[in-house]
């Protein structure tokens, strides 16, 4: 929803205005529009109002600097530079360090600079990339925007040629979301996590300012690493928290039965943060709501549960890929879509989480040591990875292991789907994604990682009052005897199971959601995801191979795997693609 979108050519019959309205689907919110137009280029930039201090698309005679998102340091810059507005921090921090000063900025963001004097436009996002960027070149031209569908409209405004890309198409249909630059429109590149695009002189480049790959094995001994965890994840959480007391806002964070969002909540009240709104959504009587009510109880916190029963959110397919811009499945971030549509969060602050804490503190590791990435690394759906095998087992030449692979894969691109429909109402943020803690958790050996081994030894270590709930993947707590070290009460796995077992559907009719379950009893779902399929598919009929691996795929595939189709579907739509 929010970000910037800029036509740059020295073409003046190209429409460089392409402001549209943006509060769909029913959205009214305090938002702000700022509109930058020469000759030779043009920029607009949409936005909520919410942190706005953080914000900026500003010029003055030697530069036009935008920033969209929330920088949680900004403090500490603007302590550094002497300066108050964020447009002087930022011109002041390049004029001292050029663009090397991104490598300062801490947070949930993405901007732009461009230099009138050199003209030299660059372009960043951050490391994780959670403020995504697109961009199109060709010739003198070059179009960056925050939203692929905004880049899209565009290309179709200025007759620019907008086909699918077929090696996106079956990354969708198979990993489930994109890998690396990779869209659904030929020519449409999106800008990787921690990386500058340049564009100077009608060159396009870009130079990565931050990746994993770069961190050295942690040598610090065992305790050691549980003190510096400790250390980094009590900071993240107050850069966080304290950007809320900045603005005078509400503390809400979400709350389920796991590990990671319960580590980010109690250690905020533990911290001092108490007042919070605990949000949760799950199938009713899961052991999400159960849990998390508990703690939400026990600590005083507010609490809202929304139930997801019956699946019925699922019905909203063109309007959660309108936010997704079709490149992830959408059902990944639709249940919280449902969930928050209709909360009010003008008294509420940044949207704590705890995303992939367990993946940054050890789930993506399959061995006790770093292994080579397969194919199937990361991916949701192998049916139809044959087709597309050669393609990623030459990409995966680029990563050293799986853990670095599927940070870049299925938690970059994949996992921080639902925080965009939240630009909406403000900016998400997890203390497991905050540099520091993210880079040192990255570093540290994979056997202390693996099956999160260290994770729960700190919380042994340093909050076992945090163990006090049961957590959901096991059903007893964390640290109940010994089951830290086996990771799972097998006994416990079969008794749910049994109990959440459908004889009649022969589904699982629990969990966070029960996809099989939903589809095998709810017949408006049911219908409603085959009609749009049925209506949908003559889009890619010009294909016939394409045409018959999709029939198969939803045909013969699980509830999750027919989603993933119908997120193709939607796309196409959305951006009007057509097939070569």
């Amino acid at each position: 929803m929010a970000g910037f979108t800029s036509i740059i050519s020295k073409n003046t019959s190209l429409r460089k205005n392409t402001f549209r309205l943006k509060n769909v689907y029913g959205h009214e919110g305090n938002y702000s529009t700022t509109n930058i137009a020469y000759n030779n280029f043009s920029i607009e930039y949409f936005t909520n109002k919410k942190f706005e201090n953080d914000k900026t698309c500003q010029e003055d005679n030697d530069f036009i600097i935008g920033i969209e998102g929330v920088i949680l340091n900004l403090n500490t810059l603007r302590t550094r530079t002497n300066k108050i507005k964020i447009f002087d921090v930022i011109k002041t921090l390049y004029l001292n360090h050029s663009i090397d000063f991104v490598k300062e900025l801490r947070g949930d963001f993405s901007g732009f600079i461009y230099s009138k004097k050199e003209d030299k436009w660059e372009i960043f996002t951050n490391p994780i990339g959670s403020k995504r960027v697109f961009y199109y070149h060709n010739d003198d031209l070059l179009i960056f925007a925050s939203e692929l569908r905004d880049l899209s409209y565009i290309l179709h405004e200025n007759s620019i040629d907008v086909s699918l890309n077929i090696e996106a198409t079956y990354l969708l249909l198979t990993y489930g979301y994109m890998i690396e630059d990779i869209t659904l429109i030929n020519g449409v590149k999106r800008l990787t996590p921690g990386t500058i695009l340049r564009f100077e002189n009608d060159i396009v480049s870009t130079t990565e300012y931050f990746n994993l790959k770069n961190i050295q094995a942690t040598s610090d001994s065992h305790d050691q690493i549980i003190e510096k965890m400790d250390v980094l994840f009590s900071n993240a959480i107050r850069l966080e928290f304290e950007k809320d007391k900045e603005y005078g806002y509400k503390h809400i964070a979400t709350l389920s039965g796991g590990l990671d969002s319960r580590m980010t909540v109690l250690m905020a009240h533990k911290l001092g943060y108490i007042d919070q709104l605990n949000f949760t959504f799950s199938q009713s009587n899961y052991l999400d709501e159960l849990i998390s009510k508990k703690i939400a109880s026990d600590y005083n916190h507010e609490f809202l549960f929304q139930s997801l029963d019956n699946g019925n959110y699922l019905k909203d397919i063109d309007k959660t890929t309108y936010y997704n811009d079709g490149l992830i499945t959408y059902s990944g971030s639709a249940h919280l879509m449902k969930s928050i549509e209709n909360m009010n969060f003008n008294e509420y602050g940044l949207f704590h989480t705890g995303m992939i804490g367990d993946a940054v503190i050890g789930s993506f590791l399959s061995q006790p040591t770093n292994v080579k990435p397969s194919v199937e690394s990361g991916a949701y759906s192998t049916i139809l990875l044959h087709r597309i095998s050669p393609f990623i087992s030459e990409i995966l030449l680029n990563y050293e292991n799986e853990e670095l692979f599927k940070f870049y894969g299925r938690a970059f691109s994949g996992a921080l789907n639902g925080n965009l429909y939240l630009d909406i109402f403000s900016q998400t943020v997890s203390p497991f994604l905050e540099l520091e803690f993210l880079s040192y958790c990255y570093s540290i050996p994979a056997k202390y990682k693996y099956k999160q081994k260290i994770y729960l030894e700190w919380i042994a270590a340093k909050h076992p009052e945090f163990a006090n709930y049961a957590w959901e993947k096991t059903g007893i707590s964390p640290l109940k005897t010994n089951s830290y070290k086996k990771y799972l009460d097998i006994a416990y796995y079969k008794r749910m199971s049994l109990k959440f077992f459908d004889k009649l559907s022969g589904k699982i009719n629990s969990g966070m959601n029960p996809f099989d379950y939903w589809m095998a009893e709810n017949a408006d779902l049911r219908n409603t995801i085959h009609n749009y399929f049925k209506d949908n598919i003559g889009s890619i009929s010009k294909n016939s191979e394409l045409l018959d691996d999709v029939n198969h795929l939803f045909n013969n595939g699980t509830t999750s795997e027919k989603l993933q189709v119908l997120t193709l579907l939607a796309a196409i739509k959305l951006h009007g693609i057509h097939l070569s």
